[in-house]
């Protein structure tokens, strides 16, 4: 019985089993990453609903000019009261709302203490008169408002901060970049305000789908316990040929 299974200790096997070590190492790998980004997604999911029904907290509260934001405290609800400071204003470019790509309008909010938080004020559609052109953008109110929104983790710093026509345009509500260019002293993350004023488009929050990491998770996992099963059959099926072969 033994002797049908030498050959298990050739070269071609040997390498088969180092292989195969390989590819179940990685599958396993793979699935535990799927499965952190399917928690990951979860959480946030969880969190974007209980932040919906709860009442907002002053934004100070939340986060503080010169730390970083906590991050179990992004898609909370707050609010907070200042003048608008047009001058910081900044459009991101390319930011689709229902599949149409425009601008998200951002605009530094300057509270009691001096200090600032950004605010997305909510969407635009490109100009009618071509992408090189400025689009419709209402104006903030002026005056002391209070503002409601869901708090937001900045973005990451990524080239293209330009100016057209005075306006700065950017790729991403970066408060670092930001506040480099305007020269404000801000607040970490930033407010996405959830009832914007005419002429303004709220931004959505779309729901992360977590279910599609939770399935290929268990597909990954899948294909490593498949991996040493075929080396199962096909070491049976070599063992059926020695013998065969006498």
């Amino acid at each position: 019985m033994v002797s049908r299974y030498r050959f298990l200790f050739s070269l071609r096997w040997l390498g088969l089993f180092a292989l195969a070590a390989v590819l179940v190492g990685a599958c396993v790998w793979l699935g535990t990453w799927q499965h952190d980004r399917y928690e990951s997604r979860a959480t946030t999911n969880d969190r974007i609903a209980e932040a919906a029904d709860a009442e907002p907290a002053p934004v100070a509260e939340l986060a503080a000019a010169g730390e970083p934001l906590d991050s179990s405290h992004e898609w909370s609800m707050v609010s907070a009261e200042g003048v608008y400071d047009p001058e910081g204003e900044v459009l991101i470019r390319n930011r689709s709302v229902e599949g149409q790509t425009g601008y998200e309008v951002v605009t530094p909010l300057v509270l009691a203490d001096g200090t600032a938080v950004l605010v997305d004020r909510g969407w635009v559609p490109p100009s009618e008169e071509g992408a090189t052109a400025l689009p419709d953008v209402p104006p903030p109110p002026a005056g002391t408002v209070t503002v409601t929104g869901r708090l937001r983790a900045s973005e990451g710093t990524v080239s293209g901060f330009t100016r057209v026509d005075g306006v700065m345009q950017a790729r991403t509500v970066s408060v670092d970049q930001i506040a480099d260019e305007t020269g404000l002293t801000l607040l970490p993350g930033y407010i996405t305000e959830t009832e914007p004023r005419d002429g303004l488009v709220a931004i959505p929050v779309v729901e992360e789908r977590s279910w599609q990491n939770f399935a290929y998770a268990y597909q990954w996992w899948l294909f490593g316990a498949m991996i040493p099963v075929g080396l199962v059959l096909l070491a049976r099926r070599d063992a059926r040929t020695v013998a065969a072969q006498g």
